[in-house]
């Protein structure tokens, strides 16, 4: 695996209004065009931008319900058996 693949860093200038633009190189990587959404997490003193994917496809590609329920008995169980 390559380290460039892994971290790749732009240094932007926040606006006096809180804006920042994402680098094209970024843009062009993930898709993003004028008009879409993303998502601003903080995590363990970190930031990250996440892109937000159009909702009807984040449907098709989830877990149904059902489907949802069984995979989390499966990963109480597994847990419950790594702390025997």
């Amino acid at each position: 695996m390559e380290l460039e693949k892994l971290v790749n860093e732009k240094a932007v200038t926040i606006t006096n209004r809180g804006m920042i633009t994402i680098p094209a190189t970024f843009r062009k990587s993930y898709n993003l065009k004028d008009g879409d959404k993303v998502l601003i997490v903080e995590d363990e003193g970190t930031l990250k931008i996440i892109p937000i994917k159009d909702p009807e496809i984040l449907r098709k590609n989830s877990y149904s319900k059902e489907e949802m329920k069984n995979e989390m008995k499966k990963s109480r169980k597994e847990e419950l058996e790594r702390e025997l």
